[in-house]
């Protein structure tokens, strides 16, 4: 196989689990409401779903994506793919909620593997265009994002729950045999592990430290929308149009990535940042306070647009600053979005409880706000003079 062909054929997996990566995320986030009617638990339980999942993904990516460097980074891909179909198929025989929780944990973790290592092999395998497959990379991911809750909706027409989890643990297998006859690229000899000294000089860095304070609030408002936004929908619209609102936010994420593939090769990382802070703060304010039927659907839709080029800008305003600890740069990123997965999910289901959806959705509003006050304060300070043209 020649270097370009495998270069192609590595590309097309990982952007394939990734792709079930996000069916599986965002099917779960479309089951919330099924899980409350099946296991009749409350608000503040439903809550925990994305926060449990969150620490089994953490787990994961201290563990080995700081060791990007010292393990066989195809051999570990390879135990995560078969893990995560092994996990997945039991995730679909929970008989209570709380092994439900349990195995959304193992799947999480399983799953995290091969997301603490893909950006790593990307980095190397397109190190003149980091930004920009980064970026297409996060496209693949809301592709199967978006299709997670269509699944849900077309198999619970005829079938239970459970078969969602059965059609995308079969769906993977393929994936498998395909990366097992991969040869291992030569270029991830040049990738470096995590040591306890690099932390702090990592950390220094205002392009890794900005981008991991700003990833906190960028999770904590996808979180919420990933978990929610089909029960908040569902106090507003019919249960069909409820079910549906998951899938229009992150029908937004494909071209959102798309556009911001682009972007973020031509204008500096901090201008980007902030245009698109305060686009949500308004976008934000006005879906969840103001508007109502169709307008809300539409914001929704614009709202996933221009939350979709976050993640993607901020990582790649991490990696472009320190490239030969793409792995440690991911850990950081992904541990900062998944510290705001963690936190903003259960905080908004006691709230919902204490008061009502309504009331705790308005919570993004103010992780906007944050998210806008961060932005300029790293384009005004320690990031002022950054360039797109500084970047490889």
């Amino acid at each position: 196989m020649s270097e370009r062909t495998s270069r192609r054929a590595w590309t097309v997996v990982l952007f394939a689990f990734v792709a079930f990566d996000g069916a599986l995320i965002q099917a779960r986030g479309a089951l919330v409401p099924v899980f409350e009617d099946v296991f009749t638990v409350s608000e503040s339980y439903l809550g925990l779903v994305t926060p449990v999942g969150t620490v089994g993904f953490v787990l994961a990516m201290l563990i080995f994506g700081t060791a990007s460097g010292r393990i066989d980074i195809k051999r570990f891909l390879l135990i995560s793919v078969a893990a995560t179909i092994g996990s997945v198929l039991v995730l679909g025989l929970s008989p209570t909620y709380l092994l439900l929780l349990a195995f959304i944990g193992v799947r999480s973790f399983s799953t995290g593997i091969f997301r603490s290592l893909d950006r790593s092999v990307l980095s190397h395998l397109y190190p003149n265009s980091r930004a920009r497959v980064l970026s297409l990379h996060t496209m693949a991911w809301a592709v199967g994002a978006t299709l997670g809750p269509l699944l849900v909706t077309v198999v619970m027409w005829e079938y239970s729950w459970q078969v969602t989890y059965l059609v995308l643990a079969i769906a993977l297998v393929p994936v498998l045999v395909a990366l097992w006859r991969l040869d291992r690229p030569e270029s991830l000899d040049n990738e470096r592990s995590l040591e306890l000294d690099d932390v702090a000089v990592l950390l220094r860095e205002p392009a890794i430290y900005g981008m991991a304070i700003a990833l906190i609030f960028v999770g904590s408002m996808e979180s919420v929308f990933f978990n929610w936004l089909p029960y908040y929908a569902g106090e507003l619209f019919t249960e069909t149009v409820a079910n549906l609102t998951l899938s229009i936010y992150l029908a937004a994420y494909v071209p959102g990535r798309l556009a911001f593939s682009y972007l973020a090769e031509r204008y500096r990382f901090t201008d980007l940042l902030v245009g698109v802070g305060f686009v949500l703060v308004v976008a934000m304010y006005a879906a969840l306070v103001l508007a109502s039927g169709t307008a809300l659907l539409a914001l929704i839709f614009v709202i996933g647009f221009f939350i979709s080029g976050l993640f993607p800008t901020l990582i790649s305003m991490g990696i472009e600053s320190r490239p030969s600890f793409t792995g440690p740069v991911n850990v950081i990123a992904n541990v900062a979005a998944q510290t705001g997965f963690f936190l903003a999910p259960a905080t908004v289901g006691v709230i919902a409880e204490a008061t009502t959806i309504e009331t705790a959705m308005t919570l993004q509003i103010g992780l906007a706000l944050a998210l806008v006050v961060i932005a300029v304060s790293l384009k005004l300070g320690p990031l002022a003079g950054q360039a797109a043209s500084d970047r490889a």
